[in-house]
């Protein structure tokens, strides 16, 4: 009975302090909020204070949570926001990783300058925030890097070719750092959404830099988010190294296995000619 009690401990959120990067809206909102029904307290982050004060007071006990403002892209403020967060609560036990930005345009049709952003918010802004968190866990011997990735991290899609990319590059990093802290009390999870039903297609950069500014058919037609944050969550609390939540494109990883030629059929037919 005692070693069954201290596993369920273990996998609980409840009292863990959690950092949660790209907080404001979508699939980061959604986590906090049932985050804090669990009774976690938040860090929120984004870099607009007032969505991140709105989804503070849809989350239970509003009060328990403080809201930090950040650029992912501007790595030269990460290291203050988080002693700040240490100031309010003395330590942290999960970092989520979930600032990220769509596309919607075909290689020949984007420029570097385009490429160099998705990949500074969908890829820079996390590995800046992971080194300045990495010190703190490996200090305490304890820690949680949670990474919002995508199905995209393993495969890719017409028109999406530099937002895959930069999932792909995440899962490469962390897999790395994954067997860098084997043996120690530091775990990685890797979520990886399907579609879900996000305001992500809306702004998802066409290959000029104009957002994309319509939600397409297949995140229109999505899981609701916040039956993903629940499924999420219930996966990071048990420690999964890696899971896909979605609808039936979360096997799609898998079959890529099985038989890549028919992956690499079906895929641009899953998905909008926007």
């Amino acid at each position: 009975m005692h070693t069954e009690t201290s596993i369920l401990i273990s996998m609980s959120t409840q009292g863990k302090n959690i950092w949660i990067s790209g907080a404001s809206s979508g699939i980061g909102a959604a986590l906090a909020i049932e985050l804090a029904s669990r009774e976690a307290n938040l860090i929120l982050s984004a870099r607009r204070v007032d969505r991140l004060e709105e989804v503070r007071a849809r989350c239970a006990r509003p009060d328990d949570h403080i809201s930090i403002p950040l650029d992912v892209t501007h790595p030269e403020t990460h290291e203050a926001a988080f002693r700040k967060i240490l100031e309010r609560f003395g330590r942290l036990d999960m970092l989520v990783l979930n600032s990220g930005i769509g596309q919607r345009s075909a290689i020949s049709e984007t420029t570097n300058e385009i490429e160099r952003r998705i990949m500074e918010v969908n890829y820079f802004g996390s590995t800046s925030l992971t080194r300045i968190v990495l010190p703190h866990f490996i200090e305490q011997n304890s820690g949680q890097f949670v990474v919002i990735s995508s199905i995209m991290g393993k495969l890719s899609t017409p028109r999406r070719a530099t937002y895959a990319a930069s999932k792909h590059a995440l899962h490469g990093y962390f897999e790395g750092l994954r067997a860098e802290l084997d043996n120690t009390g530091i775990s990685i999870s890797m979520v990886c959404p399907g579609y879900v039903h996000t305001e992500i297609s809306i702004h998802s950069l066409e290959g000029s830099g104009v957002p994309f500014g319509e939600m397409d058919d297949v995140h229109q037609n999505a899981m609701r988010v916040d039956l993903f944050a629940r499924k999420a969550v219930r996966q990071i609390e048990k420690k999964k190294p890696i899971c896909y939540i979605g609808g039936p494109e979360r096997f799609a990883p898998y079959l890529e296995r099985i038989s890549p030629s028919f992956v690499r059929f079906a895929l641009p037919r899953l998905v909008t000619r926007d």
